[in-house]
């Protein structure tokens, strides 16, 4: 990072971020490697001259453009284009539900994930009581985590629960999608459904294998390993000739070989099926699941079984009320740590999931995305924000209702970079160029490697990114640049906004 203004405070913050992100690596270390020896562009109206060029490019042309790129110490505006219009964000929205989460919750909240019994219930061998998995809204809470509470009831004493199973997300509301997502983009990890008690991010990894004999189904496994998820395996392991002579036969179609869930009949169902060539790599497809509380329980419950401590109820939704005895809480990472998961790689669930939690806590009721939008409108407003003149329907930018503006994510963006209470944790949780996040593979070899930090976007037709870059004599500069209305791949816009990125690195006032 080459934010050189605040150098000396950034360090503590970066090595804090290492558990969590490769964003931590020290900022000498990334400053070697950056290219040897920068071409500068000298002077406003060459850098102006050289966006527009690369905005002239046949690639992409033809799409809609809003950009607004300034100076941070002094505000001046370097490029803008149609900053007022219109843009769906995608995962720009993200840097919006950021600022909420800092805002409200602040960077010591955590979220707790609670293990409850009857009140009066006595710990003992013999658990006689239901036993309340209670969710506190922890996007990340895994497999690794849930071990650690298993161990502690097996350390307790627990051999037997005599009750059910009782899952409770009551702290949340159970609206599992986000208003305006599109119905079929269901049943894949990037819409994974939307609970106060979640684990493994309401996923599970369907791993695909050949097997020894040809004619035989592949070889599938799930990790977690789990009966929640019913596998119908119709795959064929076959050979090279057979493979390639029922691809190039044109008189049937060609079974080719999918990993697909029963989305729309909202089943725990997994097809897998399809030619599966002897010599394929193994494949990774990675499901959602019906019902994120009941998939908690249910891991929980077979848990259990492989520690040897019995269950003899249900997994059941439910309430556990406020006069249960909890005997397990189990933390969440640190807020820095957790804006760092949903930024770099860009987790929906971590979005969604916040935008709730700053709801209920703003209104001390469950929360909603609702409520959270009105907080977060709030604190736009509280920074000069016109939130008449854009609309958020979400937290994670998924929604095509959500509308936001190039300036209004530059401004917001302004904001943060203001507030020292949370400046060095929000820019270090945003993916790095050339380095860490999905900005990992891109300005590789450019002067933006290792110096831009920004939060990328991305759905069908729409491209976007948005953050910090230092230029050539130290400043630090604030853009936004939404792309919108192509067909085809993202890929020349993105790379569009690399070079852009670049020369605004490059430049030399």
């Amino acid at each position: 990072m080459k934010f050189r203004l605040f150098l000396p405070l950034l360090f503590g913050t970066v090595l804090f971020v290492q558990a969590c992100s490769t964003s931590s690596t020290l900022v000498k270390d990334q400053v070697k490697s950056r290219p040897s020896s920068v071409q500068p562009i000298v002077g406003l109206p060459a850098l102006q001259a050289e966006i527009k060029s690369i905005l002239a490019h046949d690639a992409v042309a033809d799409a809609f453009v809003g950009m607004k790129i300034s100076r941070l110490r002094d505000g001046k505006v370097l490029y803008s284009q149609n900053e007022n219009k219109l843009f769906h964000p995608a995962s720009n929205m993200k840097l919006y539900t950021s600022a909420a989460a800092l805002h409200y919750l602040g960077l010591d909240y955590k979220m707790v994930t609670r293990v409850a019994i009857d009140s009066g219930a006595v710990l003992a061998d013999t658990l006689r009581s239901n036993l309340y998995l209670i969710g506190g809204g922890d996007p990340m809470f895994s497999i690794g985590d849930l071990d650690e509470i298993l161990l502690s009831l097996a350390n307790k004493g627990v051999k037997y629960i005599a009750g059910d199973i009782i899952c409770d997300a009551s702290f949340l509301d159970d609206m599992h999608v986000g208003d305006g997502w599109m119905w079929d983009d269901a049943g894949w990890w990037y819409t994974a459904p939307l609970s106060a008690l979640s684990i493994q991010e309401n996923c599970v990894e369907v791993l695909v294998s050949a097997t020894d004999k040809l004619g035989e189904p592949a070889k599938v496994a799930l990790v977690p390993a789990t009966k929640y998820l019913q596998i119908n395996n119709t795959s064929v392991t076959v050979d090279s000739a057979t493979y390639f002579s029922e691809l190039l036969d044109t008189t049937k179609v060609f079974d080719r070989f999918n990993v697909e869930r029963h989305w729309q009949e909202e089943e725990n169902v997994v097809d897998v099926s399809g030619y599966f060539g002897d010599w394929f790599a193994e494949d990774k497809t990675t499901v959602d699941v019906v019902d994120a509380p009941l998939y908690f329980g249910t891991l929980f419950k077979e848990g259990c079984h492989q520690r040897g401590i019995g269950v003899e109820g249900e997994v059941k939704h439910g309430s556990a009320g406020n006069s249960v005895q909890v005997f397990i809480a189990h933390d969440s990472k640190p807020l820095p740590q957790l804006l760092a998961d949903m930024n770099k790689p860009s987790s929906n669930l971590c979005a969604e999931l916040f935008l709730k939690i700053v709801g209920a806590v703003t209104t001390g009721k469950q929360g909603t995305a609702k409520a959270g939008i009105h907080a977060l409108q709030q604190v736009l407003e509280s920074w000069q924000i016109d939130t008449t003149k854009i609309r958020i329907a979400d937290g994670s930018g998924m929604s095509r209702y959500t509308l936001i503006s190039a300036s209004s994510t530059h401004d917001l963006l302004r904001a943060m970079h203001e507030n020292y209470s949370w400046r060095y944790e929000f820019i270090a949780s945003l993916p790095i160029a050339g380095v860490d996040g999905s900005l990992k593979n891109r300005m590789r070899g450019s002067a933006a490697q290792a110096v831009v930090h920004a939060k990328t976007g991305t759905l069908s037709g729409v491209s976007s990114l948005a953050g910090y870059t230092t230029n050539q004599d130290g400043d630090e500069l604030v853009f936004a640049i939404h792309m919108a209305h192509f067909v085809g791949s993202s890929k020349p816009f993105r790379l569009a906004q690399d070079k852009i990125c670049d020369a605004i690195t490059r430049y030399r006032e």
